[in-house]
């Protein structure tokens, strides 16, 4: 066990620098200020909340010197689901700060859409009214369908998103042998939501262009 607890040691101080270096470069992204309320990880796997990463490598540096000094004063019954424990959580902490930008990304396109969605429309001249009724008389698609297809997409994408989130927390939990068969769901997962978000896109251009022209 000792020659364990030198690996789990070794491993936390690399993700002190890493979890320091990524909470820094989370700070400049306004995306950031929407995730801090979000809890990182499940409460029954930290019992602490934090909007930091380096918070919850400092949590787990401390158990391992709980379980150092267990191991020194020969209280080995207590040492084995420790152990467990611990590397769950490094195992949960290794995947978090990899999924770090994936995260963001997902609440930056999010705060995006709300921006633009709430943006004031831009006065538009006479002929560009023409144009836009013209273009309109085209592909014209009542704006009910519009909107419910749009409800449609954006239930596509919660799902997909959770679906995501359930394989991100089965990777950090799996086993070396399993890691690429989750790897390629996620990704295809990953995929998927990036398809659904271009066709929420494209309907939203089609509800501003149907409603220009009213």
């Amino acid at each position: 066990m000792e020659r364990s607890l030198c690996r789990l040691k070794s491993i936390l101080d690399q993700l002190e620098i890493d979890a320091n270096s990524v909470d820094q470069a989370n700070k400049q992204r306004k995306s950031h200020y929407y995730l801090q309320d979000e809890a990182m990880f499940d409460e029954k796997l930290f019992p602490i909340v934090s909007s930091t990463y380096y918070a919850y490598v400092k949590y787990t540096q401390k158990r391992l010197e709980h379980l150092q000094k267990l191991l020194s004063t020969k209280h080995m019954e207590f040492c084995g689901a420790l152990m467990a424990e611990l590397e769950e959580q490094i195992s949960s902490l290794i995947t978090a700060i990899k999924s770090n930008d994936n995260r963001h990304n997902d609440s930056e396109y999010r705060l995006d859409r709300r921006n633009r969605l709430k943006k004031q429309k831009k006065p538009v001249t006479g002929k560009q009214t023409a144009k836009f009724k013209q273009q309109a008389k085209a592909v014209l698609v009542p704006s009910h369908q519009l909107y419910a297809k749009l409800a449609e997409f954006l239930g596509f994408e919660r799902r997909l998103q959770d679906m995501l989130q359930v394989k991100e927390l089965a990777l950090a939990k799996t086993t070396k042998y399993n890691t690429a068969t989750i790897q390629q769901e996620i990704l295809t997962l990953q995929q998927r939501l990036g398809r659904c978000r271009k066709a929420i896109s494209d309907v939203e251009k089609q509800i501003e262009n149907s409603e220009r022209t009213r």
